[in-house]
Parts: C-alpha cells; structure tokens; sequence
C-alpha cells in the first residue's frame, strides 16, 4: 500500500501473500501487462476536480494522484498529468472535460460537481476509447454502469461517529449534527450513515447544520450554536472537527461530552494532547483519505494494461461502485496505538493542516480486484 503519512496499514493476508510473489521492480510477472488494442506506455491524465485551492482535502487528493502517476513509472508507464478546477461550477465542469476529451487524453479521472449530469460527456469518452473514472465522489447517472465508481465508504464514517458517540453519551442524550455540502453524493451517503447511527442509539437531533467543507464557515456555525443557548450534550460534525475545537476555544466555552470526526493532523494532535493522562473529551478520528483518487487512478492503468475487474468486486452493483473502507479509526481507548502522530519526525506524521491518506499501488489494486 502506497502511504502519505501513514505506513502502519494492515492488509488482507493474501493481497500481501501476491504482492509479495509477483512484485518485480522494473519487470517481471507484476509489471508484464496484458496489453490490447491501443495499449501505449505513454499515457496522457487529466484531473478533473470541483474545487481545490482552500480545500486541504483536495490539496491533498490531487498531490496523492500525481505521486501515483509517478508510482507507473515502475510498470514501465509514463504518465503526465494536467488538472483541470471547475469551482462548483456544472457548466465549467462539462466545458473542460470536453477540452480533454478533444485533446485525447488516455485517463480521465473525475471527482465531480453532481452526482448526475455527465451522461453525454461520459458516452464521448467512451466512444473515444478514454478511460473513464469517477472518484471520491459517486456518480449515479443513467451512464454510470458504463463506468468505474472509486470511492471511500462514506457510510461508514458517519456510521462509525454517530454509534460510538451514541454509545459514550447515551440513549436520550441531545446532540448538534453539523453535515457537509446537501447534494453532494459522499455527503449523502456519509449523512444518511450518521443518520443511521443517531437512530441505532436513541440519540436526539437538537439541530442541523450544513458546513460546504468550509473551515471558516464550520467555526462560525460553532459559534452561533454556542451563543444561541442551545443545550446539547454532543456535536457530531461530517470532518471539521478541529474547527469546533477553535469556536469552543475562542469562547472558553466548557467541552461537550463527546465530539466526532476529525481526521486532520490539527485536530489529532489536540485531542492526543488534551487526553493524554485521562480522558478529559471523548473523540473519535476516522480516515477518509485523499489518496482514493491515487487508487482510483491505479483501477485505470490496470484496466489500461488489460486486465479485467473480477465478478463480485462491486459493492454497489447498479452504478459499478467500488466502495474502499476507511482503514484508521480511534479513540481515547485506543489512542495509545497511534501517538507517533506527535513526532513530527515520524514518516507517519500529519500536518496541521493534512488529513490522514493511502492508496492502493498498482499491484495491490491488481491482486485485490482484478481477475
């Protein structure tokens, strides 16, 4: 498993038991393709994202793709890469895939606006014989069976949150849900999840609030909820964890008892710290990692060099979805597994201002899903 700032992953016994069997630098069985009808070792990537300067997310996530495009050099792949911002905007969106379409790049990967509305942009590049991959976000037009769906299993995260809070706080107990952008595929998903968990447990929805992913607007909401004289026991937040953190320190304001998810280098540090000779704030850190758009990348050229996806690998079948599990979680329970997150001389280190990230080199992606 290729790692940012994590190297510490466990991997399913027989993916290792391959990797280690057919791994070749520079050749052998790991880097001999199948090849087929216009198999090339020069490939042209295009990055299409909606938003990335201000977003550390994104930051990371196109970072991520370029370092796994470098990885392909290994498999004798020469992949360039040119990205390509739309700023949330639709319309900008399907003008430059378009763009890259006529340009005739080989890859196309595509972290998109909305769910749907790409159907005919996807058919052209199709038809061009573009590899075509949507990431980070699922796409769930009437196209999307024709394609390859890479994300993270959103779900999950909100799930995971909203049960452990739950659990620490009680049946009964009142909390603030702060989600992220309405509309947004992994924000719905990632909803739907904490909304799931919120019920499980018996918690109560005392308000719900939108942050856009935004750090400035996730503190100023925290602000106003603080200030409104709301009372709640819990905050549930969809990331942003260590911007709650900033409104509750620049109010002085007493902790709530249970505060979830973050997974930035800021707010694991704070929480390492704070709880570091009891629990004094019950937390949870859950990865949702930038590198799926470096794995999704890694689907492409194993579909590039010809091989072919196995039966039963989709778990969402109808929209050809891969949904990737968040491999890091933890607590006040188990946080002393992951105090190397405070040397800043460990390769496992995370910036203040970086999220927890990985992705699936070429061969682990190969031995994992394809045939």
């Amino acid at each position: 498993m290729k790692i940012r700032n994590l190297i510490a992953m466990l991997l399913v016994g027989c993916m290792v038991l391959a990797l280690a069997a057919c791994a070749a630098p520079g050749g052998g069985a790991a880097t001999t393709a199948a090849g087929g009808p216009g198999y090339k070792t020069d490939l042209r990537l295009a990055s299409q994202n909606a938003v990335i300067e201000g977003n550390a997310y994104r930051v990371v996530y196109e970072r991520d793709i370029q370092e796994a495009a470098a990885g392909a050099a290994a498999h004798g792949l020469n992949v360039s890469y040119a990205s390509f911002v739309s700023d949330w905007d639709p319309a900008k969106e399907s003008q430059q895939l378009e763009q890259a379409i006529n340009e005739k790049y080989d890859i196309i990967l595509v972290n998109p606006v909305a769910p749907t509305g790409l159907d005919p942009i996807i058919e052209k590049a199709l038809d061009a014989g573009i590899i075509y991959i949507n990431c980070d976000c699922e796409y769930t037009g009437a196209a999307a069976n024709r394609i390859l769906n890479v994300a993270t299993d959103q779900y999950y995260l909100g799930y995971k949150t909203a049960t452990y809070i739950g659990e620490r706080l009680g049946s009964g107990k009142k909390v603030v849900m702060m989600n992220a952008l309405a509309g947004n595929a992994a924000n719905e998903q990632r909803a739907q999840g904490f909304q799931d968990g919120i019920d499980e447990t018996g918690l109560v929805v005392v308000g719900y609030y939108n942050h856009g992913w935004n750090s400035a607007l996730t503190q100023e909401l925290t602000v106003e909820i603080l200030s409104s004289g709301i009372q709640f026991d819990g905050f549930l937040v969809s990331q942003g964890a260590s911007n709650v953190m900033d409104a509750y320190n620049a109010l002085n304001a007493d902790y709530p008892q249970a505060l979830g998810f973050g997974d930035d280098g800021r707010f694991i540090v704070d929480m390492l710290t704070l709880n570091a000779e009891k629990e004094v704030l019950p937390y949870i850190v859950v990865s949702n990692p930038p590198g799926v758009g470096g794995s999704a990348l890694n689907f492409g050229l194993n579909q590039h060099m010809g091989y072919e996806l196995k039966d039963d690998v989709y778990t969402v079948p109808a929209t050809n979805s891969i949904f990737l599990p968040s491999k890091v979680w933890f607590t006040y329970e188990n946080q002393k597994d992951y105090l190397y997150f405070l040397d800043e001389n460990d390769p496992r280190y995370v910036g203040p201002n970086e999220t927890i990230s990985y992705w699936l080199t070429i061969d682990e992606v190969r031995s994992g899903f394809f045939k």
